[in-house]
């Protein structure tokens, strides 16, 4: 394979946390924040984070002693079915390095890749946690289509301040406009094809996020700056405060049947560096730890 890997070996007794990006994005999301490129790889991570030395639970877990893995996807907007081969591949290579098995760490649709992965490959998979999944898709391509009309009324309010910024807001509504993004659609073929039945011995934990704010300008935000042309009752729930994290909306962000679920708040792309939300992650994959392989003792 010639995708981008890093990788830490840690400590064997431990399992392999196998790091899974979202569209459009790379493996810098976890390792490099500060290299990370994201809508389509043309923005710094900086126009959607405040924090200027972002950390993920990639680093966590590796200052834990835990053997991490994050790779990028060859096709970061290509189907979900590559990433998923790619990901065999990732865990072939791999899962030797922990005598106790894996546990997968999804963001945005990384969390359907590790879930599809899950579901049709018998691999030694004790754990999955995914952040701001659309489990049940996101209407937010559907919605963007829907109010085309409102896209250059939007550009026209978004013609001031900081252009970088001004641009990312432009890329998003791009993006959200792009055929990359139907697989996420609710009722989409991929989300037919998910099973809701669990793997014998897989815990499994979900994340969603109640911060719609992705891009800031000031005082000023995306979908904040929507109120100004659209009705709130007409805003989808990915984009209501309390409800959604700006793509992805909480309710959707639950994983079928999970072992447990946590919404902070956060929006989409912040959910991977929000400090509580790090925070129960390392919590979460340590509670796996014991409880999936028994042991009576701490991990740490």
């Amino acid at each position: 394979m010639k995708n981008e890997i890093f990788y830490f070996e840690g400590d064997r007794a431990k399992p392999l946390v196998i790091f899974i990006h979202g569209m459009g994005m790379d493996a810098n999301m976890w390792a490099k924040p500060a290299l990370a490129r994201v809508l389509g790889g043309k923005y710094p991570l900086s126009v959607l984070i405040e924090d200027k030395k972002p950390k993920s639970s990639f680093h966590d877990l590796k200052a834990k002693g835990y053997p991490v893995v994050a790779w990028s996807q060859k096709r970061p907007a290509g189907p979900v079915c590559v990433a998923v081969e790619e990901l065999s591949e990732i865990v072939a290579s791999y899962e030797s390095k922990s005598d106790i098995g894996i546990i997968l760490v999804g963001h945005s649709r990384g969390g359907l890749i590790a879930r599809l992965f899950s579901q049709e490959h018998n691999a030694t998979v004790r754990g999955i946690i995914t952040i701001g999944t659309p489990h049940k898709g996101s209407s937010m391509a559907k919605w963007v289509i829907y109010v085309s009309p409102i896209t250059t009324a939007l550009k026209t309010l978004m013609d001031r301040n900081d252009e970088e910024v001004k641009s990312a807001m432009h890329r998003v509504l791009d993006f959200l406009s792009g055929d990359e993004i139907k697989e996420m659609l609710p009722g989409s073929d991929l989300l037919k094809s998910l099973s809701n039945k669990r793997t014998p011995g897989t815990c499994i934990v979900s994340i969603g996020g109640t911060d719609p704010a992705l891009v800031k300008i000031g005082k000023t935000s995306l979908p904040g700056i929507l109120s100004e042309i659209v009705p709130e009752k007409m805003l989808p729930d990915e984009m209501k405060k309390g409800k959604g994290d700006g793509l992805v909306s909480a309710e959707s962000a639950v994983y079928p049947g999970c072992d447990e679920h946590r919404n902070f708040h956060a929006h989409h792309v912040g959910l991977i560096f929000d400090r509580e939300s790090r925070e129960y992650i390392v919590d979460v994959v340590v509670a796996m730890y014991l409880q999936q392989w028994g042991l009576g003792r701490s991990p740490e």
